[in-house]
């Protein structure tokens, strides 16, 4: 049982670490956000966007581990067929499935806006 738990806080400290080490993107709130994605003409503007979104990303790779290893917790608590549905164990793979999504999303955004800073203006 300590060798889990132990285990868990490792793995959730190895999860946030990247996080602690790379600088934080300005916090946008929605509107700027989305007024920034409808106005960037620069490439200072889409390494701006890039790195918002790369900070996305990691934040929802980090939930994603921790869901991961809640669901895998969850599902040595199993009780048989008798069980009502949705499980535990379901409800933490649903959130892990979403946070993957999520990220997935976010990273796709940062590429394209990785893209979109490194070709020169005019070339858009």
């Amino acid at each position: 049982m300590n060798r889990k738990w132990i285990a868990l806080a490792t793995l959730s400290f190895a999860v946030s670490l990247p996080a602690i080490a790379q600088p934080t993107a300005t916090p946008f709130n929605r509107h700027e956000l989305h007024s920034l994605m409808q106005n960037a003409h620069d490439p200072a503007q889409y390494k701006q966007l890039a790195d918002y979104f790369r900070q996305q990303e990691t934040q929802y790779r980090a939930q994603a581990a921790a869901e991961l290893a809640e669901r895998n917790r969850r599902a040595q608590n199993t009780m048989g067929t008798a069980q009502k549905y949705p499980r535990a164990v379901d409800s933490a793979q649903y959130l892990y499935e979403s946070y993957v999504d999520q990220a997935d999303h976010a990273a796709a955004q940062a590429q394209h806006y990785e893209q979109l800073a490194t070709v020169p203006v005019g070339k858009s």
